[in-house]
């Protein structure tokens, strides 16, 4: 992963960039810097044609790996099969309380489903959906993005995403409320 973050950066990319971003980005930057653009003819002096060609380089090696990443992704988005829950896990389901961050991981190990799988078909961060199970509020910068990020989560594994917006967002308001000095 750390790997694929210098691609991104190299390319001047965001980590949740698409596979079409990835290859306009690549034409762009390959077009800029590999021709006579006169957006970097100001540059020539400040730049040797040995670090234009090793930039050219890195930048065909980050478009390999990315677009090699996201294609993965894409595959396995569309081989992603999402089980029909157990009659426990139902029955489970049927009497959860409250569908908190625990409750969440708990339904995602039970379906089999791993944190790049969401990923691979919600485009969100792992990261974010590791703070959404463990409930590190702190790491969303506002409410908007979590809303957006369970409705995301909690359809990929099937559950009524009303729901559970209704009670987790209950406990991230009361923890926003104590933390922030008075809510979202």
């Amino acid at each position: 992963m750390e790997e694929s973050n210098q691609y991104f950066e190299l390319m001047e990319l965001s980590p949740e960039a698409s596979l079409d971003q990835i290859r306009r980005r690549y034409r762009y930057l390959k077009t800029l810097y590999a021709g006579d653009s006169i957006e970097i003819s100001a540059l020539h002096d400040d730049f040797s044609q040995e670090l234009l060609a090793d930039y050219l380089q890195r930048l065909d090696r980050a478009f390999e790996k990315l677009n090699a990443l996201r294609e993965k992704n894409k595959a396995m988005a569309t081989t992603v099969v999402r089980k029909e829950p157990d009659p426990e896990l139902r029955d489970w389901l049927a009497q959860v309380g409250c569908f908190d961050g625990a409750a969440l991981k708990m339904i995602r190990e039970r379906l089999g489903v791993d944190l790049q799988a969401i990923f691979a078909v919600t485009r969100i961060q792992p990261r974010f959906l590791e703070d959404i199970e463990t409930e590190a509020f702190g790491s969303f910068p506002a409410e908007v993005y979590l809303r957006s990020y369970l409705i995301e989560y909690s359809r990929f594994l099937g559950l009524e995403s009303q729901r559970v917006l209704n009670d987790y967002l209950q406990r991230y308001r009361e923890w926003a409320a104590s933390h922030r000095g008075g809510g979202s």
